[in-house]
């Protein structure tokens, strides 16, 4: 989408039947804090964090263009972040003035921003309503894969993800009635009791909304006034090979980490003549994308719309990327806000 007004490139958001699963519980400690933690897995600072996807995993790949592949049907679930076109207007207006400020530090500052951003930390939090994965106790393995692929979405941006702890709360309210409103009281109480790190450590909560949210973010700038109400929350089975038809490749976590890193979604605004998402290279977009199309167009003048981005609305099997312009303005937020 085009800029006009600004000078750099904004290119830079009860039980169910148990299923077993061999490494549901491994490594794990049992735990007791004030906020009624249970379990608590730490993985090694140095080694084993940085999943890779082998062999035994369940993907399959396309061989026209590489995207991995599993079974799909759902249309009508959604990411819950969601501005006003003035909320925007005010956000980029502090944004400018926030990375002018980073951009003035010395390089000493800036080299480790960078190195922060190819590591980021992620703690998981499992919540769960019975010790089965459909209650929601999903297993190491499946968050490792969900890092991984991450990951793989995000190679070549200069981010990258590795896993630090997960950590499990049994809360059926948490798990069960959860809106996807960042004002819920079930979604304030639960971060209120378990965020862990500061701006730059990525909070992961799972849980079963609802609603038809797939997922939210808090953006970065909101970090400040709101420490706690960091990080984001997905659909438990959302995570490569879980059990929610065409969105069970991971790309839930992929998208709202996107927002977490301050990308908005490319029909940002619903209008053909705005600044729409703040990146140059993602063409304007009216409506999200449902399903998988062949083909969009919503702005004609634009050339298409973007039906395989991350960031808006298709089905996992139809998202394959990120343009570069959405990686530098990633990179222009996470400095501004969080590293």
């Amino acid at each position: 989408m085009k800029l006009s007004a600004l000078t750099f490139l904004l290119l830079v958001v009860g039980g169910v039947a148990a299923i077993p699963v061999e490494d549901a519980t491994e490594g794990i400690e049992a735990v007791e804090t004030e906020s009624g933690l249970d379990e608590v897995t730490t993985f090694d600072a140095d080694a084993g964090d940085m999943f890779e996807l082998s062999a035994d995993d369940i993907y399959t790949v396309d061989a026209t263009d590489g995207t991995l592949v599993i079974p799909y049907q759902n249309d009508s679930l959604a990411c819950g972040n969601t501005l006003t076109e003035s909320e925007i207007a005010t956000i980029e207006s502090q944004f400018s003035s926030a990375l002018s400020t980073f951009n003035a530090q010395s390089a000493d500052v800036l080299a480790a921003a960078g190195a922060k951003r190819s590591a980021i930390p992620v703690v998981w939090h499992a919540i769960y309503t019975s010790k089965s994965v459909g209650g929601g106790y999903i297993s190491n393995s499946a968050i490792k894969k969900s890092i991984s692929a991450m990951n793989a979405h995000y190679k070549g941006s200069g981010f990258g993800f590795k896993l630090k702890q997960i950590k499990r709360k049994k809360n059926t309210n948490w798990f069960k009635k959860m809106k996807g409103k960042p004002s819920d009281s079930y979604m304030v109480a639960m971060k209120n009791a378990l965020h862990t790190g500061g701006a730059g450590t990525l909070n992961v909560y799972t849980v079963d909304f609802a609603d038809n949210t797939l997922g939210l973010a808090a953006f970065p700038w909101e970090y400040y006034g709101h420490p706690k109400r960091d990080g984001v929350v997905i659909q438990f089975n959302s995570y490569p090979g879980g059990s929610l038809k065409n969105y069970n490749q991971g790309k839930t976590l992929t998208h709202e980490v996107g927002h977490w890193l301050g990308v908005y979604h490319p029909f940002e605004g619903g209008n053909c003549n705005g600044m729409g998402d703040y990146v140059v290279d993602t063409p304007q977009q009216k409506t999200p994308t449902y399903g998988c199309p062949k083909s969009k167009n919503t702005c004609p003048q634009s050339g298409g719309d973007n039906i395989h981005n991350f960031m808006d609305y298709s089905y996992d099997k139809c998202m394959t990327k990120f343009t570069k312009g959405q990686m530098t303005r990633a990179t222009q937020m996470s400095n501004a806000y969080r590293f």
